[in-house]
């Protein structure tokens, strides 16, 4: 069926199913103790980046993609082309969105999720109470419509016109179940009358996230649900519980192939072919016949495929008649017992007429990023949109990876960070387990003098404004007014904000006193480095850290627009104006760096 996007957001109804994921999560952090939860499973898929907070959902008769869609999360809300390709890339086993099948199990994604945003969310599987009852009943009941009997009417025949199915089914009975809860002053669902006044259940309520724990593993309504507030405490109830599920990595290659051709075809984002026979069209006469099992395949699912073979010769053709077959076809000759490095050098190699770089760089508000990798493939996205670098480096040990975070924050940006370490593949990289501090350190930078003051305090400077000073001048002792810091190490200076002038500022230094005149259009961190280097203290403007524990030469080097000063204690500090990207600061954060934002300056 075609889906006509820009219009599926236009209706009310749709529009508040879409914002329900976020009410729900807003319910549990304000619910009332003195009832019962109903609780939902929910998984964390990894995505380019992010964790993606999933519904498991199983297609059920009579569904299609976007009655599915329409109901979930804020992610189709916000951006549907950005969910749908999600959605694809989360369910590979799905070959045709517009045609899914009853029993089909689905992962449909609702969020994209920050670090440490649910407790437990490495885990990969998160359990969040999603509604707060006394019973069943009675969000049954607040999901019914009354009804008048008419001349004709049986319960059977309701049921069946507002839940589908036939007597027996699991929908029917599900359908009967929750009408006899609507209805408990029938006695006997055979015997109704014109007239009568019933309440029929909503059918809606199927679509609800939660309507699968009304039931119990026979089918049966649920009758009574354990109050706990008798085995939990009130704390306990207003955090999600946590239950054990998989942990998060790297997918594997789609084949599940291992060895080192495998390991190449996957860092370059391929398939290894290795079993049956390939046949490649020939202008004239039959297809070219390619035993596979001789002469392995990487299929680079752009167009274009790579042959590996240890002969001079494919199938009795020499290797340069082979070539010239096909444009999109490559060969490449690699020793007998090739590592993946090898046969990634003899593939690139392959294609070094055609434009490639090992370098890539970008800005991010208050960083600059810097990629350099042995080598880097660039792959044109489908749809036009931004295309995605894999960035493949071989590396010596597992110590010599780049930090998860830097990974992540990378994969965010169309970045693949690959590493090959020989004998394990890049998806053997554990899950990233980090928990986000919200809570971010900052000075005053909304003046001048604030700057200095919070800045100082900040540093376990004494900083002491309107200091009374006494200097000769011109024959006679002047007295006035100027601001003290001292920095700790028996430096002391004053610092003018434009407030002397004239000879007054050499006659106060020739009393051994040091200024330091701040100018009017000094900038924050400009203003900090100048009260280092004035003070001889050990700084370090726009530091740069490298994201992996090895030479620059292939690296990800980011530079933080700042002053980095190093203290004592290990826990240098890091003041920037500018806004850091929540990863680069968990980053960061794992280097020992503290972070410090001044706030208030119109250059952040």
């Amino acid at each position: 069926m075609a889906i006509n996007h820009p219009n599926i957001f236009q209706r009310p109804l749709l529009r508040r199913s879409l914002l329900s994921f976020t009410a729900l999560i807003l319910l549990f952090l304000t619910v009332d103790t003195h009832g019962a939860m109903l609780y939902k499973n929910y998984v964390v898929r990894y995505d380019r980046g992010w964790d993606i907070l999933c519904d498991p959902y199983q297609v059920q008769q009579g569904d299609w993609v976007l009655k599915i869609f329409r109901q979930k999360g804020e992610l189709a809300h916000a951006d549907f082309r950005e969910f749908l390709g999600i959605f694809e890339r989360l369910n590979p086993h799905v070959k045709d969105i517009d045609r899914i099948r009853p029993g089909q199990v689905v992962d449909i994604p609702l969020k994209k999720l920050a670090q440490g945003a649910l407790p437990g969310q490495s885990s990969g599987v998160v359990t969040i109470p999603v509604v707060m009852i006394s019973s069943p009943r009675e969000i049954i009941e607040k999901h019914t419509r009354s009804y008048t009997i008419q001349r004709g009417d049986t319960v059977s025949k309701l049921i069946a016109n507002r839940f589908g199915g036939r007597y027996g089914n699991t929908t029917y009975s599900q359908g009967l179940a929750l009408f006899k809860a609507a209805n408990p002053h029938i006695k006997d669902v055979n015997r109704i009358y014109a007239g009568q006044k019933i309440y029929m259940p909503d059918p809606s309520i199927r679509e609800q996230s939660w309507y699968s724990t009304l039931f119990d593993e026979a089918g049966n309504l649920v009758e009574k649900m354990a109050d706990s507030t008798e085995t939990e405490s009130d704390e306990s109830q207003a955090q999600p519980t946590v239950r054990a599920g998989s942990e998060l990595a790297a997918p594997q290659p789609e084949s599940g192939k291992t060895g080192p051709a495998a390991e190449a075809a996957s860092a370059i984002g391929g398939r290894l072919l290795d079993k049956g026979t390939y046949f490649l069209p020939m202008k004239q006469g039959k297809d070219f016949e390619l035993d596979l099992s001789r002469h392995p395949m990487i299929d680079l699912m752009n167009g274009s495929k790579v042959i590996l073979t240890t002969q001079d010769r494919v199938m009795n053709v020499d290797l340069p008649l082979i070539q010239s077959y096909w444009e999109k076809v490559k060969v490449v000759k690699v020793p007998e017992e090739a590592t993946s490095q090898d046969i990634l050098e003899a593939v690139f190699s392959a294609f070094s007429s055609e434009a490639s770089t090992n370098r890539l760089a970008f800005d991010d508000g208050g960083i600059n990023i810097s990629i350099s990798a042995k080598w880097i493939r660039t792959e044109p996205s489908v749809d036009g949109r931004v295309p995605r670098h894999s960035c493949i480096t071989p590396i010596m040990s597992a110590s010599e990876r780049t930090h998860d975070a830097i990974v992540r924050y990378l994969d965010q940006n169309d970045i693949v960070i690959k590493e090959i370490l020989s004998g394990a593949p890049e998806a053997t990289r554990p899950p990233l387990h980090m928990e986000v501090t919200k809570h971010i350190d900052s000075i005053d930078g909304s003046s001048q003098k604030a700057l200095i003051e919070s800045f100082a305090t900040s540093m376990g400077f004494n900083y002491s404004p309107n200091t009374s000073i006494s200097f000769p001048y011109a024959g006679i002792q002047v007295q006035a007014l100027s601001n003290l810091l001292s920095f700790g190490n028996g430096r002391e200076i004053l610092i003018d904000f434009g407030d002397l002038y004239g000879d007054a500022v050499n006659a106060i230094s020739d009393t051994g006193l040091e200024i330091l005149q701040i100018n009017l259009d000094a900038g924050p961190v400009e203003i900090i480095q100048r009260l280092m280097k004035t003070a001889g203290m050990a700084y370090t403007a726009s530091p740069v850290f490298y994201g992996a524990n090895r030479s620059p030469e292939f690296n990800t080097a980011i530079s933080v627009s700042g002053i980095l000063i190093p203290m004592d204690n290990g826990e240098n500090r890091l003041f920037t104006e500018k806004k850091i990207p929540e990863l680069v600061r968990l980053f960061l954060r794992d280097q020992g760096i503290r972070l410090i934002r001044i706030e208030g300056s119109a250059r952040g």
